[in-house]
């Protein structure tokens, strides 16, 4: 079971904007309890990839269930947890930074 780091960073990105609130509402078929900690910004379109947000206590939720419920409706999504780190981190790119 897969969960976002409590106190950290993540998002959950979906296909479409019509889509965040069908997300919602699987969180809320999960984990009514849970719903009360989804921060305001957490679920948004692919294209804000790869801007994350502070996950604060939103950290109970089964990722790999929502993912898979979600995936049965028909929206895509993909959780990203970044950890502690405010933004994603590549490998080679500290390579990719000196060679500028």
């Amino acid at each position: 079971m897969r969960k976002l780091t409590s106190k950290g960073y993540g998002r959950i990105y979906v296909e479409k904007e019509e889509d965040i609130e069908l997300v919602k509402d699987a969180i809320k078929e999960l984990d009514e309890f849970e719903i009360e900690y989804l921060p305001e910004s957490l679920i948004t379109v692919f294209t804000d990839y790869p801007k994350v947000v502070y996950t604060g206590k939103f950290d109970d939720m089964d990722m790999d269930m929502l993912t898979h419920v979600c995936w049965l409706k028909g929206i895509k999504i993909w959780v990203f947890d970044a950890g502690h780190d405010e933004l994603p981190k590549y490998e080679g790119a500290k390579r990719y930074e000196t060679a500028l």
